[in-house]
């Protein structure tokens, strides 16, 4: 029943294709040197191919037909663009096996080869990164990030050609901070292909990090510090910028590491606070002299605090040196009393 449907079949799709049968145009070119038909009985037999992934410029005809040998692996078309389709539908795969000498013949008119070009999507943070790079040589910034406004732009280079880009009509507009630029690739490739994008550019400024993740209640040391790029328009009112103001404060919360601190997520590591019994201390070249007091501030390490001591009653001003630790700055005489 096979043969018989074939049989049948075939002279309906045979005559068709064959008045029908045309090659692409870019195909045409290359048909001159195989006009002459191989006679019946050297026709080679061959199957068709389903998808066929092109490495390089040119579609061969072992791209279309598997069990083509090396020496008749003629070139018929050019490779499609880099991330683009070509079809070949069965008028133009029979017009083929006929010019080249192939036993084949389509089953259904519906018969086809997809032939795609090998390539790889350029990411969008490669094309920032050259647009990042062109901005700061043509208008001189010194920390800038960029985004894309369109990240979903598709642009493809064969996987055969170098992963090479140029930015071309770069614009800028500083009021708005925004760019549009077209981005070739490869570069200086003559079948490059070009996009369109536009984005905006940030400006980054260095800030004091916590370089580890600390629990609440730790007091941070200086090295527990560290320095980030973070753009300036992300940054609040509040946040802290000076390792100074970070170094000896106490955390309120858990704070993660690389993220900018606010003035609410720290507070004064107190090393006495008011009504505690605190040790006044009053050193000269000659002695060292000690008592007991009473905070009446509160106090982090550096503070003046004014004390009152228990003995004399007298309130004298000294500064925090230790936890519930005053020291007295005396001036040639002891005043403790």
């Amino acid at each position: 029943m096979r043969g018989l449907g074939l049989a049948v079949l075939a002279p309906m799709l045979v005559a068709p294709l064959l008045g029908l049968a045309t090659l692409p145009a870019s195909a045409q070119q290359y048909q001159t040197r195989d006009r002459v038909l191989a006679p019946a009985a050297a026709l080679l037999p061959v199957a068709l191919q389903n998808v066929t992934m092109v490495q390089g410029r040119e579609v061969r005809l072992g791209h279309l037909f598997a069990g083509i040998s090396d020496d008749r692996n003629s070139i018929i078309d050019h490779a499609p663009q880099p991330g683009e389709r070509r079809i070949y539908t069965a008028s133009h795969l029979y017009a083929l096996a006929q010019q080249h000498g192939l036993d084949w013949r389509p089953n259904s008119p519906l018969d086809k080869v997809a032939i795609e070009r090998a390539s790889v999507v350029v990411p969008a943070e490669e094309i920032e990164r050259e647009i990042r790079d062109a901005l700061i040589t043509q208008d001189r910034f010194e920390e800038i990030d960029v985004d894309l406004f369109n990240r979903s732009v598709q642009l493809h280079i064969a996987t055969d050609r170098p992963m090479t880009m140029r930015v071309e009509q770069l614009s800028y507009d500083k009021r708005s901070q925004r760019f549009q630029a077209t981005i070739t690739a490869p570069a200086n490739d003559p079948e490059a292909q070009s996009v369109q994008v536009t984005g905006r550019v940030y400006t980054l400024i260095d800030v004091p990090v916590l370089a580890r993740a600390v629990l609440p209640g730790a007091v941070i040391q200086q090295s527990d510090v560290a320095w980030k790029k973070v753009r300036q328009a992300s940054l609040a009112g509040n946040i802290v910028a000076q390792p100074e103001d970070i170094i000896g404060t106490v955390t309120r919360r858990p704070l993660a590491a690389n993220r900018p601190l606010r003035s609410t997520d720290l507070k004064p590591n107190l090393l006495t606070t008011r009504g505690d019994r605190v040790t006044i201390v009053a050193t000269t070249a000659n002695m060292r002299l000690t008592a007991t007091g009473i905070a009446m501030q509160n106090g982090a390490e550096g503070d003046l605090i004014q004390v009152t001591n228990t003995g004399s009653k007298k309130i004298i001003q000294g500064k925090v040196v230790g936890p519930n630790l005053v020291e007295v700055v005396t001036r040639g005489q002891v005043a403790l009393n």
